[in-house]
This record gives structure tokens, C-alpha cells and sequence, in this order.
């Protein structure tokens, strides 16, 4: 069975050139009952869910007219019923009858790399490669069709072979490191695009591929690669931008922000480029100046709702985002400083799908901190959704309200009817456990997770919370640490995992492995929980003055955080005083 055969744009431009193609010529063909009885009777079984059939009534007619309308519908039906043979039958008919054309070659050629007949569709790319004025634009879009084969490494072994006349176009080398990026040879995917940058020193592309190449293995070599180019185009917005993006995985936050700004120097209207500087200072809890520019975004979005051209250089770099997403950030700015009504009156003018539906949700916690929870949850009933999953959020959402106000008996009711109308829902599940270990309601809160486990063995969070509990309560501790290192397997870069990680192994007593894994999920997200976490296990050590800036960390972080104080109360402690 071929997987979702149907052409993508780069497959039916394949064997385009820049001269004009002259116009189909279709045949004169008296259009009898028969004919007529067989058309409608194709259309009739695809609609009715029988693409074979249509297949069969519109391939024949097909075959007696030369039509190539009729031989590509005929396509279309195969494709429909995932039928590889019949399909490639139809596209053949369809080159046969219309060999000039883009459309019926990137088809056939389609079905042959989704079926793996890469011997069949070898001479058609060559021919194409051959006619072709550009080769390397070719190459280019060769590579992306082959990445649609069922097996990467004889596409890479056939792009290869392709490639080899064209060895000094610096495009025949980008096809071939997307290509063996592709199929998992990251040695031959880097050497590859190292080997066009040296073929182009000006062009863009090169670098930033040799980047996200190595920024898992290599991060140094990634970060140089971006640095060279940038030291002698500094000009370069494509690579400047890869560059911020690359130092914001590394968590370089500052570096990053200094790379944005040399682009907002560039271009002051640069939406995006403002909206990542917002973000970048939110994260660093700079909140005037992510305020700042997260106003400056909205405006430059007001001035000019409508995504730019991407082919034009003067626009800005990207403009996806409508202003709503600005808002929603100095609605959740303006909740983090308390100041409720101006957090409602940011989030009034959100008004965009999704982003609406967000604001809603924002808006009900919003109402809910400001005393006005029966309100909030009043909104929340009212509130349309359009879909399971946003019939769940709302669950959540109000769970978590009531939660916060101390009413998790509730909380749990609420979270229980939901699992009435949707009882294997991940997200609900996870939420049942959680409120059930709030009212120490141990037995529920693992029936819960364990079914999350058993309907749901992929959710990493499942493990997590489990493990953890037990951790956190001193019980049941070489399970839980059996849990926790299933959770980290599926999710091994996350932090709140790896925190309780750490944690186990504290409670184990290997304190040389907690402190280096919660300093890891600390450094990965510096959540003020890890930060509490890490000074107790400091404080046991010895390492009393590093364990205090932790915490005094935390409660700048969260100066209203349970953990926390609970914490310091148990070791006696005043933040300050030591």
C-alpha cells in the first residue's frame, strides 16, 4: 500500500524549465451516452467511497479517448484508494497522452519513489536532469521527492548517481546533504555542506545546513560555521536569524538577544524579530522591556495585518503572527504583576480562532485571581467549543481554578464528569491523578496514572508523576526510580523529569548523582521548584551559601511558593540570616 502518494508542489515542478510550455491540445471526442453513463458512473462510486471502481469506469474511457483530463482523474481515483499499481497504470496513460507535461511526470514520478520503484523512475530524472537550463534547482527538488521512499539509502545512493556530472554546482552538494541528512548519515550530510559553501562562499544556505547539522553533536563547530559567515557577511539576515535561533536552543538567551537586535537595527519594522526579543525578555523576567516590545510588535502587526512576500528582501524576515499573540503576552505580563484589569483589557482585544479560544481560558484565571471564581466558571460553562480537545481544556482549566482556591474536592468532581463523557483522555487522567494527590487521595491518583500508563505507554508525565510522588513521600523508592528512568527514556531532555531524577537519587542517598542532575534540569529550565530542590540537597552537603542563593533564586522566581517555604521552615532557615 502506498502512503499518501498524491504530488507535492516540488514534484510537480520537477521537470520545469524557464520556457514556456504551449497549451494541452485535448482530442475531439463525441461525447456519447456511453462515454457520458461511464463518467458519471466513476464520479457516483468515488463519492459513494468506492475509488476502485471509479478508478476502473474512468481509466477506460480514459484509454478510448486519450483524453488526459480523464487519465488524470483516473490518477486521482488510484490515488485516493492507495492503490500503487492501478495509480502508476493511470499516470503512465497520462505521460503517454501528455508528455510535455509538469503535472502527469511529477505524478508518475510520485507513485514510483512512494513505491520504492526507484529503478523505474532512474531514467525519467535523468532525462529530466539533462534538459534541464538549471540542473541544480533539479537536483534540489530531486532530493525532495526521493525523501518520499521507503528506503533513504538507495534514494541517497540514486541521487548520487544522478549528481555525479554536476559535482561543481554547489546545489548538487545541498541536495545531496538534505538527502543523507535524511536517511541519518549526519558525517556525509556535514561534509556535504561544507563542501557547496567552499564551492559558494556568498551563498546563505551552506552554513545555516552545516549548523543544524551539528548543533546535537557538535555545537561548537555548529556555532562557527554560523560565526565565520556571519564575520564576513555581516549583513546577512538568513544566517544572522539562524544564528539567534541556533544560541536560543543552546539557551545562550543574552547572545541571542544581541543577534536580534543587530537585525532590528536592520530592520526596525521586523515583526517577528520584535516578538522574539519580547519573548527573550519575558524569559529573563526583564518584563518592562518585553512590555516594550511586544507593543512595538503589535503596532508594526496594525500597520500591516497581512503576511509579507517571501520573496520580497525589503519585507521583514517572518510575519506570521497576528497581534494577537503580542496581547495574549501583555496579558499574561500584566497577570504576573498583578494588575488584573489591565491583563482583561489586553486580552479584549484578542479575537483570532485559536487565540481567542487561549484568551478565554486566560481570561476566567485572570477573573478567578481577582476574587470572581463563580464568574470565571460561569464563562468557562458558557464558553463554545469546536472539538474534544477544547471541551478538555475548559475541563482544565476550571480544575485548575478551583485547585488554586483551595477546593480540590471540587476540582476532583469536576475532573471526574469530564472522565464520564471522554474516559480515555490523556490530558484528563493525568488531571484526575494530580488533583487525587493534592487531597492525599494516594490510591486514586495511582489507578489513574497506571490506566494514563496502560492507555497511553508513550506518556512520558505518566511515569513522571507516579515516580515522583513516591519519591517526594519516601516510599516505595526503587520502583519509583524505575518509573522515573522509563519517563526520562521517552523524554530525555525534559527537565521536570530529570529534576525528579535527581530527586529520587537523593532520597536514595547517592547525592553526588542528584546534584549533578538537578543542576542539568536547572540549567535546562530554571523553574523555581528545581531551584528548591537543588538548595536542600546543597544544604545537606555542607554548601550552605550555594544552597541560600538558590533558594533566594526561588523566591525571587516565586515568592509565594508552598515548596518553598515549606522547605526553609524544615531546615529552620530565613533566607538572609545565614
Amino acid at each position: 500500500m502506498v502512503s499518501n502518494p498524491a504530488p507535492s508542489p516540488s514534484e510537480v515542478a520537477l521537470a520545469q524549465d524557464d520556457a514556456s510550455k504551449a497549451k494541452p491540445v485535448y482530442p475531439a471526442h463525441k461525447l456519447d451516452d456511453a462515454t457520458l453513463y461511464q463518467l458519471v458512473m466513476a464520479e457516483i462510486a468515488s463519492q459513494r467511497g468506492m475509488p476502485e471502481l471509479a478508478f476502473n469506469a474512468e481509466y477506460a474511457v480514459a484509454k478510448e479517448t486519450r483524453d488526459p483530463r480523464l487519465a488524470r482523474r483516473a490518477t486521482e481515483f488510484a490515488l485516493m484508494a492507495h492503490q500503487a499499481e492501478e495509480a502508476m497504470e493511470g499516470a503512465r496513460l497520462w505521460v503517454e497522452i501528455e508528455p510535455n507535461s509538469d503535472e502527469a511526470r511529477g505524478t508518475l514520478l510520485s507513485v514510483l519513489v512512494a513505491a520504492g520503484r526507484l529503478d523505474e523512475a532512474e531514467p525519467v530524472l535523468s532525462a529530466m536532469l539533462a534538459s534541464s537550463t538549471n540542473p541544480g534547482l533539479v537536483l534540489e527538488q530531486i532530493g525532495q521527492t526521493l525523501s518520499r521512499s521507503p528506503s533513504h539509502k538507495e534514494a541517497l545512493a540514486l541521487l548520487e548517481r544522478l549528481a555525479v556530472p554536476y559535482q561543481a554546482l554547489p546545489d548538487a552538494h545541498i541536495a545531496l546533504a538534505q538527502a543523507a541528512f535524511a536517511g541519518g548519515d549526519v558525517d556525509k550530510a556535514v561534509a556535504e555542506a561544507r563542501t557547496a559553501a567552499r564551492l559558494d562562499a556568498n551563498d546563505e544556505t551552506a552554513p545555516v545546513l552545516v549548523a543544524t547539522y551539528l548543533q546535537a553533536k557538535d555545537p561548537a563547530g555548529a556555532s562557527f560555521a554560523l560565526e565565520e559567515y556571519l564575520r564576513r557577511h555581516p549583513k546577512s539576515v538568513t544566517v544572522r536569524l539562524a544564528y539567534a535561533r541556533f544560541l536560543v536552543g543552546q539557551r545562550r538567551y543574552d547572545d541571542s538577544g544581541a543577534q536580534f537586535r543587530l537585525i532590528l537595527a536592520d530592520r526596525p519594522h521586523d515583526a517577528d524579530t520584535l516578538y522574539s526579543l519580547g519573548l527573550l525578555a519575558y524569559q529573563s523576567q526583564r518584563l518592562p522591556e518585553a512590555e516594550d516590545y511586544f507593543h512595538r510588535f503589535i503596532a508594526v502587526r496594525a500597520a500591516d495585518p497581512e503576511p509579507a512576500d517571501e520573496d520580497d528582501e525589503e519585507q521583514p524576515v517572518l510575519s506570521s503572527r497576528s497581534a494577537d499573540a503580542g496581547y495574549l503576552y501583555l496579558a499574561q505580563i500584566a497577570e504576573d504583576e498583578k494588575d488584573y484589569p489591565k491583563a482583561l483589557e489586553a486580552l479584549s482585544h484578542v479575537s483570532d480562532g485559536d487565540q481567542a479560544f487561549a484568551a478565554e481560558l486566560q481570561r476566567a484565571t485572570v477573573l478567578a485571581r481577582m476574587g470572581r471564581l463563580e464568574e470565571a466558571r460561569h464563562d468557562l460553562h458558557e464558553l463554545p467549543v469546536q472539538s474534544q480537545h477544547e471541551r478538555v481544556e475548559v475541563i482544565l482549566t476550571e480544575v485548575q481554578l478551583l485547585t488554586d482556591a483551595n477546593r480540590a474536592e471540587e476540582a476532583l468532581a469536576v475532573v471526574a464528569a469530564g472522565l464520564q463523557k471522554f474516559p480515555d483522555d490523556a490530558d484528563l487522567l493525568y488531571g484526575q491523578g494530580m488533583t487525587a494527590e493534592k487531597l492525599d487521595r494516594l490510591d486514586l491518583m495511582e489507578t489513574s496514572l497506571r490506566t494514563l500508563m496502560r492507555l497511553h505507554p508513550e506518556n512520558a508525565q505518566a511515569y513522571n508523576a507516579l515516580g515522583y510522588s513516591w519519591a517526594d513521600r519516601n516510599v516505595h523508592l526503587n520502583e519509583a526510580l524505575d518509573l522515573i528512568e522509563k519517563a526520562l527514556a521517552l523524554a530525555p531532555d525534559d527537565a521536570s523529569i530529570i529534576d525528579s531524577l535527581g530527586w529520587v537519587q537523593y532520597r536514595l542517598g547517592n547525592t553526588q548523582a542528584s546534584l549533578e542532575n538537578l543542576m542539568r534540569a536547572y540549567k535546562l529550565r530554571g523553574d523555581a521548584e528545581i531551584a528548591v530542590h537543588l538548595g536542600e540537597v546543597l544544604w545537606v552537603s555542607g554548601r550552605h551559601a550555594d544552597a541560600e542563593r538558590y533558594w533566594k533564586e526561588a523566591e525571587h522566581k516565586e515568592p509565594d511558593n508552598q515548596v518553598l517555604h515549606a522547605t526553609l521552615e524544615r531546615f529552620n532557615v530565613r533566607i538572609g540570616e545565614l
